[in-house]
Order: structure tokens, then sequence, then C-alpha cells
């Protein structure tokens, strides 16, 4: 019969006035668990202290699993190996409460009772306890039951402070971790760090000298000792701190001298160090990374106290730790040609080493494409901005200052030769060759009148004053005809409109329209200057505009001249071709890119040729 019992519903009264506490006595039991330091005894202790409380027990056990830290059985009486307890121990574990089982123990019908309670913390079990007791009263058991669970109360106490120590030591260890990290982190540079770690090792755990070594080639480096600024590589005690060194990384393991019981670990070195400088004790703890080892630290003390277990594991973590730290900084303070050529060695041996096929394969592609072109020969073509200009491109002007009459056309229209273009007020010019033809009249009359009088000298003042005003009548008649601007030939008014503009004044020689012929255009290349040696007169090229993207016109050079100009940091050259072919769909102004066919190159050279050039130019300056 199985009964579930109740938690600890009871007060310290109810179990001071149980029989067990009388058992006590003179507290025995309570200085037994006291005087007691290991776990084994400080169990069976306890264990014989609640048989006693509880009575009449024929067999118990209590059990504490591996979680714990280790996994211990221990028996009641003392060297019985009583199954069944055992077996209720383990079971009761997967329970949250005690339990008590009514069972025959012999063939004969005997009747035991089997006690039963789980030992819980933070609600997880970490062992049971089970007792084989003789038959009582349910009162009695109940008594029993609640002995029981006052005496599991001191299990969960002792292994919640274990568990609090094993909290402190390690809150301790990651403290005292995080120190030594910073200590190397902290300083600028690989021999900095290397220094302070020393020195705060040396401090931490009461060395006398600890040393700080990497691995260079195929021996250790001492690198740092602790409260020493400087030290001769050549030294007997440098030499012998490097060789210890080498004496444990080439055992991949931690040397301490002198040894704990049991080590296997070659230490000829280490006993060299101390008999030649006096250390009592040396440790010496690599530093792994990856599939070897970076370095190691060597720690010497002269007392006679040797290293704890606690501090060497430490030490042990450290190294660990340390280890990527250390590498990182030595790799970033080697000089950057060395840092350039442990890289190009890096990626010779992934592309010579095993894996990396997907490296290989681009590798492999990037030279076939470089041999490729290298041996291709391709059009090389000279690239240059290009302008739509008039090939013939008539400026018309004012003849006089006056004012605008007529201005019926403007830019973008279509002329023909004789086109009235504009015309200016020339209505003063006409009243002005009406007086000056009036005067001419009234000095003809007067011509006559003296040569019917035969006055020779009035006549030669007469005809002189005829003769000026005919000419003021033939410059006024000039004038007027230049009021009126006509085209000079079929063509197209590139520029200018006055249509908002009549009756504003203009100035002799202001120019007022700018025609081209039709069809006459001529195309302004700007090549840069490292093109313009490449250029011959005939080339035959192509041009694309911007207006049309879709359309190439065929061109061919005219004229290089030798007029240069600067543009966006460039020296460009002025370049003129022409049109090949229909030109119905050019217009001057429109710009594009043109390209001159020079010859046939190598496709690299093409695409290098700028470089080419660049450096040639630069070794000309900085060659002496």
């Amino acid at each position: 019969m199985l009964h579930s019992l109740p938690r600890d519903r009871h007060g310290p009264e109810a179990f001071a006035e149980s029989e067990g506490w009388q058992l006590l006595g003179a507290e025995a039991g309570t200085r037994a668990l006291s005087d007691v330091t290991q776990l084994r005894p400080w169990l069976e202790a306890w264990l014989s202290l609640q048989c006693a409380l509880i009575g009449d027990v024929a067999a118990a056990t209590v059990t504490l699993d591996a979680a714990v830290g280790v996994s211990v059985s221990v028996f009641w009486p003392p060297g019985s190996r009583a199954s069944y307890p055992v077996e209720a121990a383990a079971s009761v574990r997967t329970r949250t409460r005690g339990m008590v089982k009514d069972e025959a123990e012999d063939g004969a019908g005997a009747a035991t009772v089997l006690l039963a309670f789980p030992l819980m913390l933070d609600g997880q079990a970490f062992g049971g306890v089970a007792l084989r007791l003789e038959p009582r009263s349910p009162e009695a058991l109940r008594l029993a039951m609640r002995h029981m669970q006052w005496g599991v109360a001191w299990l969960r106490e002792w292994q919640a402070g274990g568990r609090l120590d094993a909290l402190r030591a390690g809150d301790s260890a990651g403290r005292a971790l995080l120190d030594l990290l910073a200590a190397a982190l902290e300083p600028h540079g690989l021999k900095a760090s290397v220094r302070s770690l020393a020195i705060e090792l040396a401090e931490r755990f009461g060395c006398e000298r600890v040393s700080v070594g990497i691995v260079r080639g195929n021996h250790a480096t001492v690198l740092a000792i602790s409260h020493s600024a400087s030290f001769g590589k050549d030294m007997n005690l440098v030499r012998l701190i490097g060789e210890a060194m080498d004496e444990a990384i080439d055992q991949r393991a931690l040397v301490q001298v002198p040894a704990p019981p049991g080590s296997l670990v070659a230490s000829r070195m280490h006993e060299q160090l101390m008999r030649g400088h006096g250390a009592a004790t040396v440790l010496t703890v690599p530093m792994p990374l990856r599939d070897g080892f970076i370095g190691a630290i060597t720690l010497e003390r002269s007392g006679s106290d040797a290293f704890a277990a606690e501090d060497v594991r430490l030490i042990d973590l450290l190294a660990t730790a340390l280890a990527p730290i250390i590498e990182e900084k030595r790799l970033n303070d080697r000089p950057l040609a060395v840092k350039a050529w442990d890289a190009l060695l890096a990626e010779i041996g992934r592309f010579t080493g095993p894996r990396h096929a997907l490296r290989k394969a681009f590798a492999a592609g990037a030279v076939l494409l470089l041999l490729l072109f290298t041996f291709w020969y391709g059009s090389y073509r000279a690239t240059a901005d290009a302008l739509i200009e008039g090939r013939v491109q008539r400026a018309m002007t004012a003849g006089f200052d006056g004012f605008l009459r007529e201005a019926p056309v403007r830019a973008g229209d279509q002329v023909r030769e004789g086109d009235e273009l504009a015309r200016l007020d020339d209505r003063e010019l006409v009243l002005e060759r009406l007086r000056w033809a009036t005067e001419r009249q009234r000095l003809a009359f007067e011509y006559e009148r003296a040569l019917g009088e035969r006055n020779r000298s009035e006549l030669r003042l007469l005809t002189n004053q005829i003769e000026q005003a005919d000419a003021q009548i033939q410059l006024i008649d000039a004038q007027i005809q230049r009021a009126r601007i006509t085209a000079p030939f079929d063509g197209l008014i590139v520029s200018g409109d006055h249509s908002q503009s009549i009756g504003a004044a203009v100035q002799r020689g202001q120019v007022l329209f700018e025609v081209i012929p039709d069809g006459g255009y001529r195309i302004v290349l700007h090549v840069d200057e490292t093109q313009l040696g490449e250029l011959r007169p005939g080339q035959k090229g192509e041009l694309v505009l911007a207006a049309l993207p879709g359309e190439t016109f065929p061109l061919t050079l005219a004229r290089i001249t030798s007029v240069a100009e600067a543009a966006e940091g460039r020296n460009r050259f002025r370049v003129e071709a022409t049109p090949d072919g229909a030109t119905q769909e050019l217009r001057p102004g429109m710009r594009g890119v043109a390209k001159i066919e020079v010859g046939e190159r190598r496709v690299i050279w093409i695409w290098l040729r700028s470089a080419i050039d660049w450096m040639r130019l630069a070794l000309w300056r900085w060659i002496p």
C-alpha cells in the first residue's frame, strides 16, 4: 500500500517532543557532524543520527547524484548493502514528495514499512533517502516521516552551501581572469601588453619572477620579464627560461616543479632553471591556439609554497584566453612590408594547398583571361567629346544706330536668300534725305543763275555744295538700304530672337542674327592631349549624339588644330571633322561622343594604356 505524505507542515515544537530528540542526549550526534569534514563520513554520521532519531530502523541508505559533483551511497547499518532501500532511494528522486510503502520482507510474511524521501533543491532532485522500519502505528509513522523531513533539511542546506561556495569561487576566479585580461589588453603594442601581464601575474600570485614568451621559428623567445624593463637575449637566465618554455610546448602540457604526484611530464629544463637561479617552485603554462601553441608563461616562486590547484587552473584558463589576444597584437605589430609578404604567402598557400576549389577556379579563369587579352588584338579607337557647328556661319549686324522696327524671324527658322530678317526704323533717314534733296534743288537753281551771270567764283562754290549734297543723299540712300537686313543665302538661323524687342534701340555693329547654310556642318572634337598624337587627317570614325543615341553618323577627320583649352581638369585640343552621308537630322549645337579608328592593338594594351602612360610620365619625373 503506497501513501503520499504531505510536505513539512510541523514546527520545531513537534520535533522537540519526539522520542528521538532525547536520544541526542548531550548533543553527541550534532557534535559528530560538526567534527567531520569529509563527505562520506559526514553522510554516515548524518544517517546514523537519523536512524537513532527515528528508531527501529532495519536498514537505511542515502544516495547523492553525480550532479552535485560526486556520486556517493551510504548504508546503515555500516557495511550492509540492503538492495531494496537502495532501489527505493533511486526511484523516489523522480517524485516531489516522500512515500510510505507496506511490504513483506521475507517468505514468513513479516511486515515492514519502507519510508523514502527525495532530496530537492530549487525544484531539482540531487539524491534520495530510504529507510526500512519495523511495523508501527500511523502516528509513529507520521512522526518518523517528520523527523526525516527535518533531517533532509540539513542535506539541502549542505547542498545550497556547496553551490554558494562554488559560485563564490567561480566569481572570484572570473574577476581575477578579467583583471588579468584587462592588464594585457589595455597597453598598446605587444611588448607593453606582455610586460603588463607579467607584472600583474607576479603581484597576484606572489611570484618572484614571471616571464612571457612567444614562439618564433622553432623556439620560444622571451618577450617580457616582470619588474625588468630590459634584458639581454643572451643572458643565461633568459636562455634557461626559453628552454623551459620549449620543454612545456614540446610536450603540449603544463609543467610544474616540484611535480605533483603521478605526473609523467618531463621537467629537466625546469629543474636546471631552479638550480641555476634559486627558484623553489616553477610553473610553465603553454598558450594554445588552434592546432599549436604560440607561446608560454613561466612563473617562479622562491618560497616553499607550491601553486594551488585553483591557481594552476586559473593560469591555464588565462593562457587559453590570452593566446588569440597576443597573436592578434603580434600580427598588428609587424611592419607593413612583412604583413604584405605574409599575406602573399598565405594566398599562395591557399592556391597550392588543399581545399579552396572555388578560389582556385577563379584564379585559373583570371589567368586564362589575361593570356587571352594579351594575345588578342582588337580595334583601338580614340574617344572625344563632339559638338556640331555650322561650316560657314554669317553674322547679320545692325548697319547704324537706330531702333528695331520689324523682326519677322527668329532662331530655328529656315530662310531663303533675300528673305527679310529684320528692318530698322528709317523714317528719320527718309526725312533727312528729303531735306538734302530740297537743298540740292535750291543749289541747282543758284547754279543756273550764276551761270547766266557768268560768275565763275560763285559757280565753283555752288558746284562743290551740289556735290556735297549728292554725297549726303547717296550716304542716306545706303543707310536706308541697310535698314533692311536680308538673308545672304538659303540656310538656318542659329541665333537671334527679337520678336519681343520691337522698338528697342540697337547699336551699329550689334549682331542680330547668325545664319548658316543648309547642309554645311562640321564636327568639332575635343581630344585629350594623351590621344592627340595618334590622330591624323583622313581617319574615319563614328559619332553618337545625345539627342539621337540609337543612331551613328560616320565622320572623317579634316583638320587638327593647335588650339588647346582646359576643361574638367584636362588639357584638350580642337580637332575638326566632316560628316559623311546625309545630315538632315543634324542640328547645330548637338553634343555627343565620337570615336576615331586608330588601328589594331592588343586588348590588354587598350585597357592599360592610360595607366602605362601615367607610369612612364611619373618615372620620367622622378628618375634623375
